[in-house]
């Protein structure tokens, strides 16, 4: 193991994070997925946390979760008890925070039972453009949002396979997305090419 990089992610989990993050707050959740997957990666994450402050870390995963499915990239968005339809707009999940959290949640070695699956099924599939490209967002008229970039259909293709495994068909009574269009993007890519609309 080493010492010095694993002591430098430890500071960044437990301390306040160096200057240069403070203004990334909203991306709070990936800065907390890079974190840990590297003191997993240095073999020093079963060291470097006690069962209550990995029970926290869980716990603030999940209180990043919206109750429509999904996850928040950080709790700073949440409005608590006074959510709704309004200002729902400004807190809305995100696929890459989805992404990271769940990957978290399976580092810190949850059992995924307090997931919103099925929400979270439905509301991957609402980011998913008619031509199979995934965006980051929904906005408030139900317009994807976010760029055609090929690394949210990457995290939007884990976001599946975790909650839904080798599944094939309807899981939770939520169809699928459309993988073979999300597939085909993924090729005009390597070419260079967009995806086209459809």
């Amino acid at each position: 193991m080493d010492t010095f990089h694993a002591d430098y992610q430890v500071r960044c989990l437990k301390t306040y994070l160096p200057d240069l993050y403070t203004s990334n707050d909203s991306n709070r959740m990936t800065l907390a997925f890079f974190t840990i997957a590297a003191l997993d990666l240095l073999d020093a994450l079963d060291s470097a946390i006690s069962e209550e402050e990995r029970k926290g870390y869980i716990d603030w995963v999940y209180n990043c979760q919206l109750e429509t499915g999904g996850f928040r990239g950080f709790p700073g968005a949440s409005f608590g008890e006074k959510s709704n339809e309004e200002n729902a707009v400004w807190d809305p999940a995100n696929v890459a925070a989805t992404y990271f959290a769940l990957l978290i949640l399976v580092l810190l070695k949850d059992d995924l039972s307090r997931v919103k699956r099925r929400e979270c099924l439905q509301w991957l599939r609402t980011v998913q453009r008619p031509d199979g490209s995934f965006g980051e967002t929904v906005s408030d008229n139900g317009e994807v949002e976010g760029g055609y970039d090929s690394r949210f259909g990457y995290c939007a293709t884990c976001v599946r396979w975790v909650l839904r495994g080798t599944a094939e068909g309807e899981v939770d009574g939520v169809p699928d997305t459309d993988v073979e269009k999300l597939v085909k993007c993924i090729r005009l890519a390597q070419v260079g090419a967009l995806c086209p609309a459809n």
